[in-house]
């Protein structure tokens, strides 16, 4: 779905039941994370991923080829949530850091994005990202990062996550440019559709907390 301002968030929202505060970012394609207490702000400016321990709250991102990448500590149940484009790669690590959590308790669910087969870039990103992670490296856990002229965002994470010790991790196959169901704004072009990534803590019944995200 479209999500374009505060009211249509809310009323996506109210509509699946998930009747709670939800924080937003102003997203720049930065590796800024933030932290969501109680004195925080319903929106944050030039931040591009949330975390939090609070279980009475949705965080959200919006994505439209970026990858979400989802994050939860299963020793203290803080998680969070961050928009990775190629700019702003790494944010996830970030993320993992302001959690406090050991990352072999961390559980990490990277979201659709476009895939490592039709994210064409110029040899410029393709040079930067070759230098900060590996580029052709065959060792990745999902093969090379980059790969002729294109780049691999999803294998870019879930490189960095498990580098450093993360070791549940689960992703979508889905790509948002060949799959017409998901908003891709190099598909759509300038009126494209911005997705709603958000993250919950939410309670089947007092004794069985679960992570859901929308």
């Amino acid at each position: 779905m479209g999500v374009l301002n505060e009211e249509v968030r809310r009323n996506f929202l109210d509509n699946i039941g998930a009747n709670r505060r939800l924080y937003a970012c102003r997203q720049t394609h930065s590796q800024n994370v933030a932290v969501v207490n109680d004195d925080a702000p319903l929106v944050f400016e030039n931040t591009d991923g949330l975390v939090t321990r609070q279980r009475d709250v949705i965080l959200s991102v919006t994505v439209a080829d970026c990858l979400p990448v989802f994050l939860f500590d299963t020793d203290s149940g803080a998680f969070g949530v961050v928009h990775s484009g190629w700019k702003g790669t790494g944010i996830a690590l970030n993320a993992l850091r302001l959690l406090g959590a050991r990352p072999e308790a961390v559980a990490a669910v990277l979201g659709p994005c476009i895939c490592g087969h039709c994210y064409h870039v110029d040899e410029e990103r393709r040079r930067v990202f070759a230098e900060r992670f590996g580029g052709t490296d065959g060792g990745y856990p999902l093969g090379a990062v980059v790969s002729g002229d294109c780049l691999d965002l999803r294998a870019a994470n879930v490189h960095l996550l498990a580098k450093v010790g993360v070791k549940n991790l689960a992703y979508c196959e889905d790509c948002t440019f060949t799959d017409e169901r998901l908003g891709s704004f190099r598909r759509e072009g300038k009126n494209f559709t911005r997705m709603l990534a958000g993250v919950g803590f939410s309670v089947i019944n007092k004794q069985t907390p679960y992570l859901q995200h929308y």
